[in-house]
């Protein structure tokens, strides 16, 4: 079922102030999830990623980076 309906924001806070106790927290849990919490750029380094090719590429970075030769380990 879609349905267009736009709502102003008095409209959406009058909406929450009829709302029991534990729907407000069931409510909060889904905004939560709406608008997650900003990520530290490390963190989305994986969104990066680049398919190589290459299986030993993490264990053999040096050789693949700097040209040494590949190690045992």
């Amino acid at each position: 079922m879609s349905v267009s309906v736009i709502a102003t924001k008095d409209q959406i806070h009058q909406a929450v102030d009829r709302l029991r106790p534990d729907q407000v927290l069931q409510l909060w849990e889904y905004v939560q999830q709406l608008a997650p919490a900003p990520v530290a750029p490390l963190y989305r380094l994986h969104e990066q990623a680049i398919a190589t090719g290459i299986k030993d590429l993490a264990r053999q970075h040096d050789h693949y980076l700097y040209g040494v030769d590949k190690s045992d380990a």
